[in-house]
């Protein structure tokens, strides 16, 4: 009779083991996901700064977030980052052209996360869209962090660059 409950206890307890999924599979599939899901926050920020289309975007950041802006400037606060956003979008004078390079994603660990990307913005005068009268180009740095299952910004700093990369690609230093 002994034999017997070993047998069945060994064969629970296999047949558990055997249902566990690979830890690092799953890992590696949440990775994927989160990617997919902030690769789209950055497409979705892309498209709402070229039709202007602020509310579009102000969902994915924290309450709390922070931006430095390439000049240098600290905004604090959803709300002072929306004022920085609609400040671009109800320009009297001046418009622009707005396009990102492919963004590069870098997991700190389940919940926070890094991403790079390329941007140009040029600006033109309204009344004359071929005069171009200002071109920034710069990489964007946003630090992300999942909050109640969902990834927020939580803080960004854009600096300036002298090119405009398509992808952010590692170098080595010689």
């Amino acid at each position: 009779m002994l034999k017997i409950y070993l047998f069945l206890f060994g064969l629970v307890f296999f047949s558990f083991s055997c249902k566990k999924e690979n830890p690092l599979l799953q890992t590696q599939e949440s990775f994927y996901a989160d990617s997919l899901s902030l690769v789209g926050m950055i497409q979705e920020r892309e498209k709402a700064m070229i039709t202007k289309n602020i509310d579009l975007v102000m969902h994915q950041f924290s309450e709390d977030a922070t931006w430095i802006n390439s000049q240098g400037y600290l905004f604090e606060g959803k709300k002072e980052l929306e004022k920085f956003h609609v400040m671009f979008a109800e320009n009297d004078s001046l418009d622009y052209y707005y396009e990102i390079g492919n963004p590069r994603i870098r997991f700190l660990d389940r919940n926070n996360a890094l991403a790079y990307y390329s941007w140009k913005m040029f600006w033109y005068k309204k009344e004359n869209p071929a005069d171009t009268t200002f071109k920034e180009i710069g990489l964007m740095t946003l630090n992300a962090q999942k909050q109640n299952e969902k990834w927020k910004w939580v803080a960004i700093t854009n600096q300036h660059t002298p090119w405009f990369y398509e992808t952010v690609e590692a170098v080595n230093a010689e």
